[in-house]
């Protein structure tokens, strides 16, 4: 062999190997106890429209703020079938804590409760860098995710909702 053709050999074998050890993220159903400790399954809701799923925790302040944000997006477009998880990332003994902060701040949607935090991991995420999110299509293929929150995420969160309920192109 040439050194071009060993250089492109090399080159092949390296993008291979890259590959396969890239993440891929997928779709991978779930359920887990919501705040009153009832199962609730991810593919229940994948039918019905796309699903945001959101990682955070009570001690996290931008988690805070993208929730006040995802209140008013949830309640805008539950009815043409979107859905938003908010999947607490505490630990056991601060469930009352998690309880007590979603009631005082009237929220709607669905609470989630990963306490050995597999979820988190399966999609990609990890427990210290929060809030983040995935959005999942109908077809359960990953649209879009977003580690952090700042103001004015949100809008880009709604166009990316509003995309893939065919609200907008």
């Amino acid at each position: 062999m040439n050194k071009k053709s060993i250089f492109i050999l090399t080159i092949v074998l390296i993008c291979v190997l890259f590959q396969r050890t890239s993440f891929s993220q997928t779709y991978t159903d779930f359920t887990l106890p919501d705040l009153n400790n009832n199962d609730v399954t991810l593919s229940t809701f994948i039918d019905r429209g796309p699903v945001m799923i959101s990682f955070w925790a009570t001690w996290c302040s931008p988690c805070k703020e993208e929730l006040k944000k995802m209140q008013t997006i949830y309640e805008k477009y539950k009815e043409y079938g979107f859905e938003y998880l908010a999947i607490n990332l505490d630990n056991q003994k601060s469930i009352a804590k998690v309880k007590s902060y979603i009631t005082s701040q009237g929220y709607t949607f669905k609470v989630l409760l990963d306490f050995e935090k597999k979820v988190v991991e399966a999609y990609g995420g990890k427990e210290d860098e929060i809030p983040y999110s995935v959005l999942i299509g109908k077809d359960k293929t990953i649209l879009n995710t977003h580690l952090g929150f700042k103001s004015g995420d949100e809008i880009k969160i709604e166009k990316e909702i509003r995309t893939a309920l065919g609200l907008e192109k």
